[in-house]
């Protein structure tokens, strides 16, 4: 059995489908059939059951990835402790990151430490909070920057700032003078906010619910570039982090809510028990400086 074997038999077992996965590996279908083929046969059991064009895992193959994803993440992070042996020069790391501190602090972040460490490759992934979770606990991301505490206990996580949730509206909006609105007085009031399936979204919910009613959501988008970009050209309110609202954004007023004020912990996750990594703990220094500036500010 080799390495190749556990990436390939990984990448089949993400895509569900061997197309999709030989092209994500830039290996021809047949190629990557026969060394699935092959793993099969060393391991003498079924590893995908084929169900039309795609594929699923068998129990067996279930319980082998688990196994699979282990190797690799080790096999990884010792490659990133030899690489770290040069100081820095070198090496990689992969970072996730919630959508709205991606949109506001993380090109700071980026730049900074792109600039102190030109040799470290840096990898920085957009996700939903929970798949910065799984990408932590599986090995595949380094580090998350997501809300805390985690879900999942099996992550350590450290606080860098709390944000609060503001309303965002036109300059010209009657209410733009404020400096407060309650959220019940929000009921009739147009909204654009994010899709359901993201946290901010569950906030708004749940500030509208303790409220005692119901958010006239009429647009729906998953960008919170284009949500602020739509108010500044006189589109609908909407609801967002503080931190979100770039500083020199122009045509946009932000007010305070009240009745509940929404807010949230962001802060770092890291693998219980994870091998370390002086490239992450560079990131994470970068990271509370960015955090702690934009506080400032």
């Amino acid at each position: 059995m080799e390495l190749r074997h556990l990436r390939y038999f990984l990448a089949v077992a993400d895509a569900a489908h061997f197309r999709h996965a030989a092209e994500s590996l830039h290996v021809s279908q047949p190629t990557l059939s026969l060394q699935v083929q092959q793993l099969e046969k060393e391991l003498g059991v079924p590893l995908f059951d084929r169900i039309g064009r795609g594929v699923r895992l068998t129990a067996a193959g279930e319980l082998f990835r688990n196994h699979a994803r282990r190797v690799l993440r080790e096999l990884e992070e010792a490659q990133a402790g030899l690489d770290e042996l040069d100081g820095l020069k070198r090496g990689r790391l992969a970072v996730g990151v919630v959508q709205t501190v991606n949109a506001y602090l993380i090109p700071v972040v980026v730049a900074e430490f792109s600039a102190a460490y030109p040799g470290v490759t840096l990898l920085v992934e957009e996700l939903s909070a929970s798949g910065v979770e799984i990408g932590v606990s599986e090995g595949r991301l380094d580090l998350g920057v997501s809300f805390v505490p985690p879900a999942d206990t099996g992550l350590d996580a450290e606080l860098l700032f709390e944000e609060e949730l503001v309303l965002v509206i036109p300059r010209r909006h009657p209410w733009s003078r404020r400096q407060t609105v309650r959220v019940s007085e929000l009921g009739n009031e147009p909204l654009m906010v994010m899709p359901r399936g993201f946290y901010t979204r569950q906030m708004v919910d749940e500030a509208f619910r303790v409220a005692g009613i119901s958010a006239k959501v009429v647009v729906e988008m998953n960008s919170v570039a284009a949500i602020v970009a739509t108010v500044q050209r006189g589109g609908h309110a909407t609801i967002l982090p503080l931190l979100a609202i770039p500083d020199k954004v122009t045509h946009v007023r932000t007010v305070r809510l009240e009745g509940p004020t929404p807010s949230r912990e962001v802060g770092l996750l890291m693998r219980k028990g994870g091998f370390p990594l002086r490239a992450r703990d560079a990131f994470a220094c970068v990271m509370r400086s960015a955090a702690q500036r934009r506080k400032c500010s």
